[in-house]
């Protein structure tokens, strides 16, 4: 197994009179031995922009992206705004790059993991229960793979845990051969 590590920095959370904080690009930085079989390379990073909050929230606020990062809402709830994603893209020259046609979290020997053993990362702008999940889609050309949040998979349920700033994460992708 190959695993490939990406840095992550999306998102700029802004609390109190609705003020909007200039949010940070992501990074995602590859670190790996590349096998002569396989290689990975980022293309694109990934950048949530900047989110607004209402610190005066109470209640559970639940969101995600379209695979072109559109900002689709469950619960708006404590965002006041939020920018569109800029979605990441990587390449990867995996023998059947169709089998991600689905957004997934493992595809083709690819797979991402989060902070916990599955494509989350929690704690995600601050403490206590928050969390974005991320999906592997192909890009239906060549070999270029999006890594995005899917509707409904970032999550917020108490705004006064939410640390205005920028936040990260990390992501791992991984590829085993099958």
């Amino acid at each position: 197994m190959n695993k490939y590590i990406l840095m992550l920095g999306v998102a700029g959370v802004a609390l109190g009179s609705y003020a909007a904080y200039a949010g940070n690009s992501a990074t995602m930085t590859v670190t790996a031995t590349i096998a002569h079989d396989v290689s990975l390379s980022v293309t694109q990073d990934i950048d949530l922009g900047t989110i607004t909050i209402n610190p005066a929230y109470t209640g559970v606020t639940q969101w995600g992206y379209s695979d072109s990062g559109v900002i689709i809402y469950e619960t708006q709830g404590a965002i006041v705004s939020a920018d569109n994603m800029t979605v990441g893209t990587f390449t990867a020259n995996i023998p059947n790059p169709s089998a991600c046609n689905t957004s997934t979290s493992a595809c083709g020997g690819l797979a991402i993991e989060g902070n916990d053993e599955d494509n989350f990362i929690y704690n995600f702008f601050g403490e206590g229960d928050n969390y974005c999940g991320f999906h592997i889609k192909y890009s239906g050309t060549g070999n270029i793979f999006k890594i995005y949040s899917m509707p409904n998979e970032c999550y917020i349920s108490d705004v006064s845990q939410v640390t205005p700033g920028p936040h990260s994460g990390t992501l791992t992708i991984s590829y085993t051969a099958s």
